[in-house]
């Protein structure tokens, strides 16, 4: 069977063919070999080798599970309830290009000062249906300006697929566009966020309602507290299925980092 494998391999190169195309051969392959598991499973077990049968059953049972697996991933668009194979690519690393990608962080350079990370915590941000419709149209303007990148942050799929992972679903501008303009304002016991292309054109975008895991009027109280950057995310983003990553359209939102020092 790994010889057959290998010849696949080798006459493969010679065309430009995709993973998933080989992944689709392999996987023919692979379900007509695994069976002559089982046939000598059989034979051992007629002969009276009850140990040797039972554990070339077991190996077949075990690459049946990942054949079924092959099947959903590369010829379904479905995926499967018990599948191990993102807690094996964890224990045996990955790709370790696909790693190294996917754990890269792009350094945003926020316009209000730099802060050291111990001084920062995340903010909440609730939007009400005006303050949402003010970061939609912030959004489309910020668009028209070509300040928003669409390239998924120059992940490959892969790298993608582990933010996902974690995320629930990765943004054509990941990790995120910094606004032109924003501010914080407390009022009335409150945080409100502004933003905008410039500040005479900034629009409130939302309430900070926590700041980190205090909520807001507590923070207040405690501390001195200053927006460290502000982040529109959402827009055009990929979820995950077994074979594919798909588009989606999610809510632009606003994401911020809130400095602080006690008072």
């Amino acid at each position: 069977m790994l010889t057959i494998l290998d010849l696949i391999n080798h006459y493969l190169g010679y065309f430009t063919t995709n993973s998933k195309t080989k992944g689709r051969i392999y996987t023919v392959v692979g379900t007509v070999g695994i069976w002559y598991l089982l046939y000598l499973a059989y034979r051992f077990f007629v002969n009276g080798r009850w140990l040797r049968g039972t554990l070339i059953a077991a190996v077949f049972l075990l690459l049946l599970y990942f054949v079924i697996l092959n099947i959903f991933y590369y010829f379904t668009q479905r995926t499967m309830k018990w599948d191990v194979s993102p807690a094996i690519e964890k224990v045996l690393g990955g790709h370790q290009e696909e790693k190294n990608e996917s754990t890269a962080e792009r350094v945003i350079m926020p316009a209000n000062g730099l802060y050291s990370r111990q001084n920062v915590m995340s903010g909440t941000v609730e939007s009400d249906v005006q303050q949402q419709q003010n970061i939609n149209f912030l959004a489309a303007e910020m668009q028209q300006l070509d300040l928003i990148a669409t390239d998924y942050g120059h992940f490959g799929e892969q790298a993608q697929r582990q933010i996902i992972a974690q995320q629930g679903v990765i943004h054509a501008n990941h990790p995120g566009t910094l606004l032109p303009y924003f501010a914080m304002q407390e009022e009335n016991g409150k945080l409100k966020i502004f933003g905008g292309i410039n500040q005479l054109q900034s629009r409130e975008l939302g309430d900070v309602t926590m700041v980190g895991l205090t909520p807001t009027a507590q923070a207040i109280m405690n501390y001195r507290l200053v927006v460290a950057s502000a982040v529109l995310t959402g827009g055009p983003s990929h979820i995950a299925t077994r074979s594919e990553l798909i588009d989606e359209m999610q809510p632009y939102k606003i994401k911020i980092e809130i400095a602080y020092d006690h008072i």
